[in-house]
């Protein structure tokens, strides 16, 4: 039997509801509450289009985990769905006081 991955992103400010959907073959690394999760350019859903970047990411938290198991046609089907809440404190002291995409390199010389 095969199997499909699917990470359903919410954010729990607006009408919490999926704004970002990736799937895959391979299982997504494991989440946690609490844990940054930082959009870099995702393609939202419904024709919004990406509202971040490398260079302007939004951040977010992970406020909530849900785990759903289907199987559909002889594939089982994996969601995972995480509730997101957004961030707005400083970057942890353990990257560095840099922008997220900035190497320690590109820091020093500034």
């Amino acid at each position: 039997m095969k199997s499909q991955y699917e990470l359903y992103i919410c954010d729990i400010t607006g009408a919490h509801e999926p704004v970002a959907l990736f799937i895959s073959n391979t299982p997504f690394p494991n989440q946690q509450v609490g844990q940054r999760f930082d959009d870099h350019g995702w393609d939202r859903l419904r024709g919004v289009g990406k509202i971040a970047s490398e260079q302007e990411p939004k951040r977010y938290t992970v406020h909530s985990i849900k785990t759903t198991l289907l199987t559909q046609k002889n594939i089982n089907i994996f969601q995972t769905w995480l509730n997101l809440s957004p961030f707005h404190g400083k970057r942890s002291p353990v990257f560095g006081d840099t922008p997220p995409t900035m190497s320690s390199e590109e820091a020093k010389q500034k």
